[in-house]
C-alpha cells in the first residue's frame, strides 16, 4: 500500500494508522473552542480540547458537551467574567468528583473545570476546579 498507511517499524518514516508507534518530541496543538460571553456555550468531545469562555457578562449554562467522547476523554473549561461575577449552571451529565461545582464566577478571576467522560456512567466527571486567587 502507500507509504504510511501501516508505517514502518522503528525511528524513521512516517507515522503508521495501524501500527503502534512511539511519538518523542511531538507537541500536539489543542482545539480550542473560544467563546467572549454567552448564555448557553455547548462544549463538543468531537471538536474542543478546551473551552475558553472570556468576558462573560450574563450568567452562564454550560450545556452538556456534545459529540461522541471516548472513554477517559479530557476537556478543560477556562471561564473568566467581565468584572462582574456572573452565575454558572450546569448540564445534568456533569458530576462532580470529589469537588464541588462552582454556581459563580469570582469578578475578574479565572476559573478551571477539569473534566473526563466516563464512558461507563454516561457522565462528565468534574474532577479539579481551580479558582484563581
Amino acid at each position: 500500500g502507500p507509504q504510511g498507511v501501516t508505517g514502518p517499524q522503528g525511528n524513521t518514516g512516517p507515522v503508521g494508522l495501524a501500527t503502534v508507534d512511539t511519538l518523542t518530541n511531538k507537541r500536539i496543538t489543542k482545539r480550542v473552542q473560544s467563546v467572549s460571553s454567552a448564555a448557553t456555550v455547548t462544549p463538543s468531545w468531537d471538536n474542543d480540547d478546551e473551552v475558553q469562555i472570556t468576558a462573560q457578562a450574563v450568567g452562564l449554562t454550560l450545556a452538556n458537551p456534545a459529540g461522541t467522547p471516548t472513554s477517559g476523554q479530557p476537556l478543560i473549561i477556562r471561564i473568566k467574567d467581565n468584572g462582574t461575577a456572573r452565575a454558572i449552571g450546569y448540564g445534568a451529565g456533569y458530576r462532580a468528583i470529589g469537588v464541588t461545582l462552582p454556581t459563580t464566577t469570582v469578578l475578574g478571576k479565572t476559573l478551571y473545570l477539569g473534566v473526563i467522560w466516563n464512558a461507563e456512567d454516561a457522565k462528565d466527571d468534574v474532577i479539579a476546579v481551580a479558582q484563581e486567587a
